[in-house]
């Protein structure tokens, strides 16, 4: 499967069919927030280190046992960061799309998925819409500080920024504890 497949732009809103207020869009959304999302991406905690969504913001990939940094670019207010998975069990594209906030943090705007099964969210209280062969879900409005999770070399097929690769799975140790988090002190590594 070409990676283009992976990649829904996922950007124009659309109705959906849940309506607020329905004990199954209520259950769903729960759910699914806490145990979908929550399940591939742990969130604990804030950053160390001063942010700011200036100049000297840096995104940062780090093993939490090792400290070994992974991956390293500045960021600013605005910039999208894009986690591309593969669901563990239905074997398809997972997108999640988030934007960068001033204070570091991060906003989740929309996911995509090719389908629903196992934990995929199916009756959120969001806006949804097809889009290039993926269900799109919009208006999710999370918030994390960062984000915590054990790294796969097949589930994780990359972490995004503004579209560009920023780290892949397969550029880090299967099973490691990995952390992706802003900051505003650098590892020592020279900017492009």
């Amino acid at each position: 499967m070409s990676r283009e497949r992976f990649r829904g732009s996922c950007t124009v809103p659309r109705r959906g069919y849940c309506k607020p207020g329905r004990r199954s869009c209520i259950a769903a959304q729960a759910a699914a927030l806490l145990l979908s999302v929550s399940a591939l991406i742990a969130v604990i905690g804030r950053a160390a280190g001063p942010r700011t969504g200036g100049a000297g913001m840096v995104l940062r990939a780090q093993d939490q046992e090792t400290g070994q940094i992974y991956a390293e670019a500045e960021v600013k207010t605005g910039d999208r960061l894009t986690f591309e998975w593969v669901h563990s069990f239905e074997k398809i594209p997972w997108n999640e799309y988030y934007t960068v906030l001033q204070d570091g943090t991060f906003y989740l705007d929309t996911i995509s998925v090719a389908g629903f099964g196992a934990g995929i969210p199916a009756e959120m209280d969001v806006e949804y819409r097809y889009e290039d062969g993926m269900i799109c879900m919009d208006g999710i409005g999370s918030k994390f500080d960062r984000f915590r999770f054990f790294n796969s070399e097949t589930a994780l097929r990359a972490i995004l920024l503004n579209d560009s690769d920023f780290v892949k799975g397969s550029e880090m140790p299967h099973h490691a504890k990995i952390t992706v988090y802003t900051t505003g002190k650098t590892g020592g590594k020279t900017f492009e």
